[in-house]
């Protein structure tokens, strides 16, 4: 019974944590009970159909079913706890004033309650999936069934009544302040469910580790105590992290952190310099364009040679039946080398040319590669790209461009995925970031000859895609392969056609790749 008790209790106690800091974030807002009600319902009525697939759950995917059900739970919830946090820093301000005028309002039609209704129903959802599947666990065993049902009702009342504790105590805290505690409670918690949730993808095999203890406080402060426990769900605190737990906490504080301070402010503007160094720790910490992907024209794959030098050439050719279009050109000039087996860096010139203008040396780009995960050694294959362009006119801005490259072989055929995302920084730099992709599907006929489709895309800026018709989009056919010269040097090529797909593209695009490799 007591071992019970504890259990549902920490359970309870974790999913009041997450309600409670939603009740005090939206104190005074009409319909917040209903809304957080509905929440707590729809995951403990989820939480019950898990119950009933339990055994079906347990031996998914290989065995690692309730794995990846607790990644995906933790990640949607960090998703919108970190919508909530920059929609409150932007309307904050003005729902504290409609609460001053009014008692309770919102501002209509952008409340975020049906946002923070899916946060508590996933909270509940994941506790009340592990008390079932513990519960279920427990009872294989041949436990009494009467002693354990005595042991959840006292954990389960322990548990709400001191959620009820520390929501009251939030209570206290002045109107004019909520918001802002709350905020910063709600993205230290977000960073916590990410970090648990990169533990879940490396228990399912996932993720690699990236060290299985960076340090261990567990004499100090141990992660199975009450203190530990609450300390683990508040704040995401463990005792012995890996590395892959603190990337992802930081990238999450990060992310959140920069969306919060560049979109929740309004129309205020940020400095170059700060805009450089927030661009920074993203490229350092996270996955994370004016023309996103069809900047480059190439797809890359998250894989890193050490020893190896690169000589690379490549460039694109548009042509559309609109003048301002037809005959635009940019060609790359490219030098790299694999410092280490997880990391290449490379410096290149960008030259472009402006239908019926002349050839001119745009930008200069630092662009390094950081390969994540061994290649075959988990179901996906991962990396990050971290690029930073500098404009050689004065008055053009600089770019930082992040992507996440994600790579996953099928016996011959191989499917890569660009996720892209790109900001200016400096002077006349717009206060955005845009989204994009670039896909690849290639067959491995033979080293030589590989077809492959691709695709390259553009949404607009992340948090206000643009109309359909105004996105680009193209995609076609690719030939690509490699002729091996020596025993230390190959010879890559790549020459494709892409269709425009929207109105705004241009009707058809030429791309071509030549890049000599070589070892000393």
């Amino acid at each position: 019974m007591l071992a019970t008790a504890i259990i549902i209790f920490r359970e309870v106690l974790e999913a009041a944590l997450i309600i409670t800091l939603v009740l005090a974030a939206t104190r005074g807002v009409a319909g917040r009970g209903l809304w957080v009600s509905a929440g707590v319902g729809a995951g403990a009525a989820l939480a019950v159909v898990i119950a009933l697939f339990a055994d079906v759950i347990s031996a998914a995917a290989e065995g690692v079913g309730q794995e990846l059900l607790n990644a995906a739970v933790l990640f949607a919830a960090v998703i919108m706890l970190g919508w909530h946090n920059v929609w409150m820093r932007r309307h904050g301000a003005e729902l504290v004033q409609e609460m001053r005028r009014w008692g309770q309002a919102v501002v209509d039609g952008e409340r975020p309650l049906s946002v923070l209704s899916v946060v508590v129903g996933l909270a509940v959802l994941r506790e009340g999936a592990e008390v079932v599947l513990f519960m279920h666990g427990v009872l294989a065993t041949g436990t009494n069934g009467a002693a354990m049902l005595a042991g959840g009702v006292l954990g389960l009342a322990g548990g709400a009544a001191l959620g009820a504790v520390l929501y009251f105590g939030l209570m206290r805290i002045p109107t004019r302040h909520v918001f802002n505690v709350s905020a910063w409670l709600l993205l230290l918690l977000a960073a916590g469910m990410a970090s648990q949730g990169a533990a879940y993808l490396v228990q399912a095999d996932v993720l690699p580790p990236l060290g299985q203890s960076l340090w261990d406080s567990s004499a100090v402060l141990s992660q199975r105590g009450l203190v530990g426990q609450m300390l683990h769900t508040l704040v995401g605190y463990v005792d012995r992290p890996m590395g892959i737990q603190l990337l992802f906490y930081v990238a999450t504080l990060a992310v959140i952190g920069v969306l919060m301070w560049r979109y929740g402010a309004g129309t205020r503007r940020v400095s170059a310099a700060a805009s450089v160094a927030t661009a920074g720790l993203v490229a350092l910490f996270t996955l994370s364009a004016p023309t996103p992907a069809q900047a480059t024209h190439k797809v890359y794959s998250p894989y890193v040679e050490q020893g190896e030098w690169e000589l690379e050439l490549r460039g694109h050719r548009d042509f559309d039946s609109d003048d301002a279009v037809d005959g635009a050109e940019k060609m790359k000039v490219e030098v790299g080398y694999g410092v280490t087996d997880y990391w290449f860096t490379s410096i290149y010139a960008e030259i472009e040319k402006a239908p019926g203008g002349e050839r001119e040396h745009e930008a200069t780009a630092w662009e390094n590669i950081f390969q994540l995960s061994e290649q075959g050694e988990y179901w996906l294959d991962w990396g990050l790209y971290a690029e930073y362009e500098y404009a050689h006119e004065d008055d053009a801005a600089d770019k930082v461009e992040l992507k996440v490259l994600l790579e996953k072989p099928l016996t011959r055929i191989v499917h890569t995925a660009n996720i892209i995302f790109e900001t200016e920084v400096g002077g006349g730099a717009e206060d955005e970031i845009e989204f994009g992709y670039a896909w690849r599907t290639k067959w491995q006929y033979r080293p030589q000859l590989e077809p492959a489709i691709e695709l390259y895309g553009e949404f607009g800026e992340l948090t206000d895609f643009d109309k359909s018709s105004e996105q680009v989009h193209q995609g076609g056919p690719v030939i690509l392969g490699e002729f091996k010269l020596t025993p230390t040097s190959v010879l890559a090529y790549e020459l494709g056609y892409l269709f425009g797909l929207t109105s705004a593209s241009p009707n058809g695009t030429i791309k071509w790749l030549l890049e000599y490799e070589f070892r000393f």
